[in-house]
Parts: structure tokens; sequence; C-alpha cells
């Protein structure tokens, strides 16, 4: 149990009060739905009596499952419960998985990144208040974004201290559950961390394999087989051009597109698609390549390799066709930009650049902004904040020294 009196458990404590009065609330509502995880309840419930898993509502008209077989099969536990029993488990799982994911972060942070960075709890509130709107809506839907956060940043921490069979594994269980992580290999192949792609990949046939335990071969593989139709129809549009669905607009193409390709005539949505990913591969590359040759220590490489990691974390809801709590994958980089921001020896731009993004990427809050939260969502405010902390978080790569940094005021 986390202590008051000892760091990081006034955090802890505060976050699951917050946490029990907002499960109350919506209790009394009668909001407490939890709409995505009766996705994949009613979709391990599904495999368990042999049903559609795929193509079919799972609740809501709009709850079609478009995850992999393994990912239903994995909440067949939970499938077992009655549904309000095993809604307030997953609530209590998200809870606790963003607690243990802000500390995690910090903890790596001032390991690796801000050598002798002291304690303090100043970044871990501003990081939650940043986070505050999308973990809302992550507890609401009841989704897997939280859980996920854990399992890469345990993940990153075995990279970084040389457990790369660990490493292997973890990241493999976060690309079974949302292949958008496939991100993480290009870069651990950069990086040459060929022990843990091999992991990876094992992690991957195993989960895979698996759910032919259940269905044999054959079924198996037909239910792959509508995963992946699935997937490709969840994906079939990622350009934002107009209209009152928004499930597009905060994608960095639809930014490209608004900014830019719209006003060069016919530009087609794959040629879009396709320059971005590009465009991102490469100066990601370039970045790794120029901090490869910078390092001349283990600690300098650890430091570099956590940066890079959280780039990639907060690019995956930029480069998807994502809800909001998705964005739950940048708190590692704004937890490390307010630690900068924070400390005397921060650049004299940072200021001036990261705190409009940081307003801006959790401050739409639309009891309070009222139309003018509309507008911003119409705009893709909250796309357009994300790719601006990554650019801050590249440039603080680019421009951060490994040495001993000075003292926090925080």
């Amino acid at each position: 149990m986390p202590r008051w009196s000892r760091f990081p458990g006034r955090f802890a404590i505060i976050l699951l009060l917050a946490a029990a009065v907002f499960l109350s609330l919506e209790a009394i509502n009668g909001r407490l739905w939890l709409n995505d995880f009766r996705v994949y309840y009613e979709a391990a419930r599904a495999l368990l009596n042999g049903e559609p898993l795929y193509g079919v509502a799972h609740g809501l008209s709009s709850g079609f499952f478009k995850y992999a077989p393994v990912l239903a099969a994995m909440y067949v536990p939970l499938a077992l419960l009655p549904y309000p029993l095993a809604a307030g488990i997953q609530f209590a799982l998200i809870v606790f998985a963003f607690i243990g994911s802000v500390i995690l972060a910090d903890r790596i942070i001032r390991r690796h990144v801000l050598q002798g960075r002291p304690e303090s709890y100043a970044p871990l509130f501003l990081t939650t208040l940043v986070a505050g709107a999308h973990l809302h809506r992550e507890l609401h839907l009841g989704n897997i974004n939280a859980l996920l956060l854990y399992v890469l940043l345990g993940g990153l921490n075995a990279l970084v201290i040389g457990r790369q069979r660990l490493a292997g594994l973890l990241f493999g269980a976060a690309i079974l559950a949302k292949p958008h992580f496939i991100i993480l290999l290009p870069w651990l192949l950069l990086r040459w961390r060929t022990k843990t792609i091999g992991w990876v990949m094992i992690t991957l046939l195993i989960g895979l394999i698996a759910p032919m335990a259940l269905l044999g071969p054959a079924g198996s593989i037909e239910l792959h087989r509508e995963w992946l139709h699935a997937m490709a129809g969840h994906n079939a549009s990622m350009v934002y051009t107009g209209g009152d669905a928004y499930q597009m607009v905060d994608t960095a193409y639809s930014f490209a597109h608004r900014a830019l390709f719209q006003h060069l005539g016919d530009f087609g949505e794959t040629a879009t698609v396709l320059i971005v990913l590009g465009i991102v591969a490469a100066v990601f590359g370039l970045l790794v390549l120029r901090a490869m040759r910078r390092e001349s220590t283990e600690a300098g490489r650890a430091s570099h390799m956590v940066q890079e990691a959280f780039l990639l974390f907060a690019l995956v809801p930029s480069l998807t066709v994502t809800d909001t709590n998705h964005f739950l994958f940048a708190a590692p980089l704004v937890l490390l930009v307010l630690h900068r921001l924070l400390s005397t020896d921060k650049p004299v731009w940072l200021a001036f650049a990261a705190i409009p993004m940081l307003l801006t990427h959790g401050g739409n809050w639309s009891d309070v902004l009222g139309p003018l939260s509309d507008r911003m969502t119409h705009y893709g405010i909250l796309g357009i904040a994300n790719l601006g902390l990554v650019i801050v978080g590249a440039l603080l790569l680019k421009g951060l020294n490994h040495q001993q940094p000075s003292k926090s005021h925080a």
C-alpha cells in the first residue's frame, strides 16, 4: 500500500481517492457504462460460445471488435463474471495502470535522462492534469490504453537495463493488442536490438497460434482472416476532409491535408498518407542516427533511447485513427517536458513552445469551453498539439547533452 509520507505515496493515494469519487458519480448518474470494455467482454463471451467475433456489434451498434483473437481470449476470465463485477475490475485496472505508468515513467526519466533529478510531486500531478481529459474518457469507456501504456513502459525499462528478452515479450504483447506499435520494430532495428526483436516475433507467433487451442487450426486461420479484414475496414480512411464525423480529425495526415495538400488540387488520400509516413520515418531515423553518433557511454545511450521511445509512443495516436483517450500514450512525453520546464537549466525557448502545446493537449473541456470546444474538435487542435509536443520532444533530444542537470525548484 502507498504511504503518505513516502514518495510517490501522496500521488497514488490522491488519485485513488479521485478515482473512487469519479466511480461513485458515474454510478449515481447512471453513466457507468464502459462501452469499450463491453466490446471486449461480449467478444470473449462470443468466443466461448462459438458465436461470430467480427462483423457483428457487441453492445452498442458501433461496438465492433477489431482486435486479434488472442485479446478476446485474454478477456475470457472476466467474461465468466457478471458484467457489473467485470466492469468494476476493468475500471480498477485502468486506475492502477495509469498511476503505475506515471510513476514508472517518472522513475525512468529521473534515472536515465535527468540523472540527479530529485523526487518531486509537481511533474506527476501536472502530467495527470494535462492527461485528465483523456483519462476521464478512458475510464468512462473502459478501454485498454492505460494498460498498454504500462506494458510499453515496462518493456522500455527492461530494454534500457539490458533485459532484452523481457522487453521483447512486453513489446510483443502490446503489438498483439494494438498492431499500431509495430512502429517500434524499425527503431529497435536501428538500435540493433536484435534479441528484443526476436522475442517480439516469438511473442507474436505465440499470440497467433494460441487461439488454435480453442478453435483448431482451420477455425483459428479463419478468425485471423476476419481480424485482418476488420482492421482494414477500420483504417480504410485516414484523412478528415469535412463533415461531422471527427474520427480522423486528429491524425497527422488530416493536418497535412488541411495545411497543404488540399491547396494542391486533387491530391489522393493514399499519397497523403505515404508522404506523411515517409517524412516521419525519415526525420525520426535521422534523429536516432544523430543521437547514436553522439553516444560515448551506456548512460548516454539509455538517455537517448528513453526519449526516442517516448516520441514513438506519442506519435502512435497521430498516425492512426483513434479516439481521444488514445492520446494517453503521450503522457510519458508530457512528463518529460514538464520535468524540463520545472528545471533551472531549461532552454529559453521551451516555455514559449511547450506551454501552449500542453494547454491545448489537455485543455478541451467541453463543459467549460462550450461552443469553443466544438471548434477545437473541428480543427483537430488535440492532434496539432500532440504533433507540437512531439516536435518539442525531438528538439529536446537534439539539444540535450548527457550531463548532470541542475536541481529542480519543484
